[in-house]
C-alpha cells in the first residue's frame, strides 16, 4: 500500500496509463532504490565492535570513524585495567597486577578518574592554559571519581577507508635498522600533566595521532596527588605511587600490546608539563628499564623547580593534623590516613611554596635513587632516544598571577615580580640583593627600558627561562654529551582563541592540540579554537615529527612532510631537515610558519642561569666580613651553601675540621673597623664578573666551532660503562687526562670566579625560605644513606610473582643497548 501511495506521488500521471510493461519497469527500479537507500542507512547506522584477547581476558571495543576524508577509522578500546585496584591496606602501596576476567570485557567507555579536587587552589603557573582557561569544562571529565582508576585506553588505526596518498607513498623499508619492517605498528604512551594534583588521559583522545601517523597511542590514568605521592620518609610510606602506576601501565603494555598491532619493541613515552618531567624521571629509574626505548619531554624537566619534592614529610605531617591521625608513629600515621576516605583526603586543600609540589616525586633511593642531575651526569638516561623542547613564552601563568598585564608592566611592578621570584626561590638570604639586582639587570632591554610593553616581554622571559629553558638545555647537554640520540626544538605557534591575551606568545601547552591532531577535526570543548589551514597544516606536520621519531629515533623518517592534501603548494618543512643535538653546536629546529633550523637556544640567558648564578652568591661569600665582636654562625648543614642552583653534591660529613682541631674554636675572618659593601658595590662586581664570564663562554664557543672538524675525525666518546661495584661512571685515567686535569685545577686557583663550596647536597633554588627539613637521618632526604652509613630502605618489587630479574642490566645500568 504504502509503495503504491509513493508511485503515485513521483510518477508523472501519463505514465500510469501506458502498458503494464512500462510501470512494471519503473516500480522496480522504484524498488530498488529504495533498497538501497534502506541498506546504506542500515550500513552507516551499525557499529562495529571488534574484540581481541589479551592475556587477562578478552576485550570488546568500538570501530570510530574519525571525521577528515583522509583519515582512517580507528578501534578503541577504553577503561581497560591494568593493574588491580589500590583501594584499602593497598592504598600507599605499590600497584599489583589485574585480575583476569572471564567471557567478554565492555571496552566501549571512560573508567572513573583517580580522586582529585579542581576546586582547591590549582597552582596555575605549572598548569597548561587550555586547563586553567576551562576548568567548568575540565570538571566534566573528572566527575566519575574512584580509587579504583588504574585504567588505560589504546587507539589503534584500521585497514578501513582512504588513508590518502600520503600514507601510500612511503613503505617501512628502509636501511635503517631502526625501522621496521613489520604490519606492528609503533606505539605512543601518553603521561598526562596538570600540577601531580589534577588531570586524566581521559582527556586526550588519540584517535586522529594514531590514524594519521599509523601509530598505536595509548593514555592512562595513575595515582596523583595525596594518594599518588604521599610520602612519610621511611618504609611506611615510601611514595612515589604514581610513578609506578605509570612503570605498572608500561609492563602491562609491553606484554600486551602485540594484541592490538602495536610493537612491543617500539614504545615511545611522551608527555608534556608535568607529564614531561615524569617522563623524564622514568628515564632515570632502573624500575622502566626495557619497558620504553624513546621519550618525547615536551615543556618539562625532571631539573625543574617543580618536578620533585624535596620535603615530603612536611606536607604529610600538614595533612595528618588536618584529618586528626598520629603525626609521632608513621607506621600509626599511614593506617589512620589508610581508613579516611578518599574524598576527605583530597578535600584538604594544602598548598607548597610558590612553584614547587606538596605532593609529588620524591627521592626514595629506589625509584628514584639519587637526585635527577645527578643520575644525568653519571649517564643514567642514555639507554633512551630523546627529543625535547620548549615552548616561545612558557611563563605566561607566572606573570599573569603576579599583576595586570593589559597595559604592560610598570617599573615598580616590575621590581616586584623579581623580588618575589628570589624570595620564593632562593634561600640565602645574605645575596638576595645582589641577585635580585642582577636579575634585574640581565633581564632589562636597555635599548627601550621605559616601555611598559617591552617589561611585559622580558618578564615572561626571565620565567620562562628559568623554569623551562635552562632545565631542557641542561637535560639535553647531558643526554648528548656521549652522542646519544638528542633531538631539540622550540615551538613558535599557537592557536588564536580567547583563552590568553592577544599579545602572548605561545604559552605552556599550547603545543598540546597540535600534537593530537584537534586542528584537523575542528574546534572541542577543550580547544575553542579558530583553526586555520595554517594551524591544520602545522599539527600535520607535528604528528609527521611525532610518528616518525617513535618509529625511526628520527623525527626525518621514514615519512617525508607532504601536506599538499590541505595546500596546492608545498610547506616549507619539505625543505628542513632537522638535525640532531649536541652539547657543541646545539642545533634546534624552530616549530612555526616560518620554520628553520637554529643554533644555542637562548645561549646567554642559559648561561647566566646555569653559571653565573652560583657564583653570585660566592661571590657573595667572598666579601662577607664580620664585626670584630660577632661571630658568624657556621652555615647549618641543611642549607644551600652555594652549590648552584640546578645541581648538587655530595653532602659534608663533617664540619670541615681536622680530628685534632675539633676543640678549637672556629671564627671567620676577622677585621677591624670592617668595611660595610653596599648593594650597588655587590651589584657592581657581579655584572663585571658576568661580563667577564660571558666572554669566558663566547671565546670558548669559538674555540669549539674551530676544533670541531678536528673532533669528527677522532673516534666518537664511547657510553659511560656502569662499574659494577658502584654507581660512578668510570674509565682508565690516561697521563694525558691527568695532565689536562692537574692543569684545570691550576687555573682554577688563579679564577676570581672559582670559590670551591663545601660539599652539599640541597638545591637552593628548589627550596623556599621556610622549607626546614623535618626528617630525621634515616628517613628519606637528599642524602642517600649509604653515605650516611645506613642501610637503605627496602626496594620495591615492581615485578610480578615469580618473575626472575637475572636477565636485567645491574642496577642503574647505562650501557647502551
Amino acid at each position: 500500500m504504502w509503495l503504491a501511495t509513493f508511485r503515485d506521488h513521483l510518477l508523472p500521471s501519463h505514465l500510469l496509463h501506458h502498458q503494464g510493461t512500462v510501470t512494471i519497469t519503473h516500480c522496480a527500479l522504484l524498488w530498488w532504490i529504495l533498497c538501497s537507500c534502506w541498506s546504506l542507512t542500515k550500513a552507516t547506522s551499525q557499529k562495529f565492535y571488534p574484540t581481541v584477547t589479551t592475556q587477562f581476558g578478552k576485550l570488546r571495543g568500538l570501530r570510530v570513524p574519525v571525521p577528515s576524508e583522509v583519515l582512517r577509522p580507528v578501534d578503541q578500546y577504553l577503561g581497560v585495567p591494568y593493574a588491580a585496584p589500590p583501594v584499602g591496606e593497598k592504598r600507599f602501596m605499590p600497584p599489583d597486577q589485574p585480575s583476569s576476567w572471564s567471557g567478554i570485557r565492555n571496552a566501549t567507555h571512560f573508567m572513573p578518574v583517580c580522586p582529585q579536587n579542581i576546586h582547591n587552589t590549582v597552582p596555575e603557573i605549572m598548569m597548561p592554559i587550555w586547563f586553567t582557561y576551562n576548568l567548568d569544562t575540565v570538571a566534566t571529565y573528572i566527575q566519575d571519581q574512584s580509587e579504583d582508576c588504574l585504567y588505560l585506553n589504546i587507539y589503534t588505526p584500521t585497514e578501513e577507508g582512504d588513508i590518502g596518498p600520503r600514507k601510500q607513498s612511503f613503505s617501512l623499508k628502509n636501511d635503517d635498522p631502526n625501522i621496521r619492517d613489520s604490519e606492528a605498528r609503533p606505539v605512543m604512551v601518553y603521561i598526562h600533566g596538570g600540577s601531580y594534583m589534577e588531570g586524566t588521559g581521559n582527556m586526550m583522545d588519540g584517535s586522529v595521532l594514531a590514524s594519521y601517523g599509523n601509530v598505536v597511542v595509548v593514555t592512562l590514568n595513575y595515582r596523583i596527588g595525596i594518594l599518588g605521592f604521599l610520602s612519610t620518609g621511611d618504609q611506611a610510606a615510601k611514595g612515589n605511587y604514581g610513578l609506578l602506576d605509570q612503570i605498572q601501565a608500561l609492563r602491562w603494555i609491553s606484554k600486551n600490546i602485540g594484541y592490538f598491532g602495536g610493537d612491543p619493541g617500539r614504545i615511545t613515552v611522551f608527555g608534556s608539563g608535568i607529564g614531561a618531567s615524569c617522563v623524564s624521571l622514568l628515564t632515570l629509574s632502573h624500575h622502566s628499564e626495557g619497558l620504553f626505548h624513546r621519550a618525547i619531554i615536551q615543556s618539562g624537566s625532571a631539573l625543574s623547580s617543580w618536578a620533585v619534592n624535596y620535603q615530603p614529610v612536611k606536607y604529610t605531617r600538614m595533612l595528618a593534623e588536618r584529618v586528626g591521625c598520629n603525626v609521632l608513629d608513621t607506621v600509626d600515621m599511614v593506617s589512620c590516613l589508610q581508613k579516611k576516605s578518599a574524598k576527605e583526603l583530597v578535600e584538604q586543600d594544602i598548598q607548597a611554596a610558590r612553584y614547587r609540589v606538596a605532593f609529588g616525586p620524591v627521592i626514595d633511593g629506589d625509584v628514584i635513587p639519587d637526585d635527577p642531575e645527578i643520575l644525568m651526569e653519571q649517564g643514567e638516561f642514555l639507554n633512551y632516544d630523546i627529543m625535547l623542547g620548549v615552548n616561545q613564552g612558557e611563563g605566561l601563568r607566572f606573570v599573569e598571577n603576579v599583576m595586570d598585564l593589559e597595559d604592560g608592566v610598570s617599573g615598580s611592578d616590575f621590581d616586584f615580580a623579581v623580588s618575589d621570584f628570589v624570595d620564593s626561590l632562593y634561600g640565602y638570604p645574605e645575596g638576595k640583593d645582589t641577585l635580585r639586582e642582577t636579575i634585574k639587570f640581565m633581564y632589562t632591554d636597555w635599548a627601550d627600558k621605559d616601555n611598559p610593553e617591552t617589561r611585559r616581554k622580558t618578564l615572561v622571559a626571565l620565567f620562562t627561562d628559568h623554569q623551562w629553558v635552562e632545565p631542557s638545555v641542561v637535560t639535553a647537554d647531558l643526554h648528548a654529551r656521549y652522542g646519544s640520540p638528542t633531538y631539540f626544538y622550540a615551538f613558535y605557534h599557537h592557536c588564536q582563541s580567547l583563552m590568553k591575551p592577544v599579545w602572548s606568545d605561545s604559552a605552556h601547552g599550547d603545543e598540546v592540540p597540535y600534537v593530537f591532531g584537534i586542528p584537523m577535526v575542528g574546534p572541542t570543548d577543550l580547544f575553542p579554537c579558530n583553526f586555520s589551514r595554517n594551524d591544520i597544516m602545522l599539527s600535520a606536520v607535528v604528528m609527521t615529527y611525532w610518528t616518525n621519531f617513535a618509529k625511526s629515533g628520527d623525527p626525518n623518517k621514514p615519512v617525508p612532510q607532504d601536506t599538499k592534501f590541505i595546500h596546492t603548494k608545498a610547506n616549507r618543512f619539505e625543505e628542513v631537515a632537522w638535525s640532531k643535538y649536541d652539547p657543541y653546536d646545539q642545533l634546534y629546529l624552530h616549530i612555526g610558519l616560518k620554520p628553520r633550523i637554529r643554533d644555542h637556544y637562548r645561549a646567554t640567558k642559559v648561561a647566566f642561569w646555569k653559571h653565573l648564578v652560583p657564583h653570585l652568591y660566592n661571590l657573595h661569600d667572598m666579601f662577607h666580613y664580620s664585626s670584630t665582636t660577632t661571630k658568624v654562625t657556621p652555615l647549618d648543614p641543611t642549607q644551600s651553601n652555594g652549590k648552584r642552583p640546578g645541581s648538587t653534591g655530595r653532602p659534608p660529613l663533617s664540619n670541615g675540621l681536622n680530628e685534632g682541631e675539633s676543640g678549637r674554636e672556629m671564627g671567620p675572618l676577622i677585621m677591624p673597623n670592617p668595611r660595610d659593601y653596599s648593594t650597588e658595590l655587590s651589584v657592581t662586581i657581579a655584572v663585571g664578573a658576568s661580563l667577564l664570564f660571558l666572554n669566558v663562554l663566547a671565546f670558548a664557543a669559538l674555540y669549539y666551532r674551530k676544533d670541531k672538524r678536528s673532533r669528527q675525525d677522532t673516534s666518537q666518546q664511547p657510553s659511560p660503562q656502569r662499574d659494577s661495584k658502584g654507581n660512578n661512571v668510570g674509565h682508565t685515567t690516561t697521563i694525558d687526562e691527568t695532565l689536562s686535569s692537574q692543569r684545570n685545577q691550576c687555573e682554577a686557583l688563579h679564577n676570581p670566579l672559582h670559590v670551591s663550596p663545601s660539599m652539599d647536597y640541597s638545591l637552593s633554588h628548589r627550596r623556599s625560605p621556610d622549607d626546614i627539613p623535618l626528617m630525621t637521618p634515616n628517613n628519606i632526604t637528599m642524602i642517600p644513606n649509604s653515605l650516611m652509613g645506613l642501610s637503605n630502605m627496602s626496594p620495591y618489587s615492581t615485578f610480578p610473582a615469580g618473575y626472575s630479574s637475572a636477565g636485567l642490566p645491574s642496577t642503574h645500568s647505562t650501557t647502551r643497548v
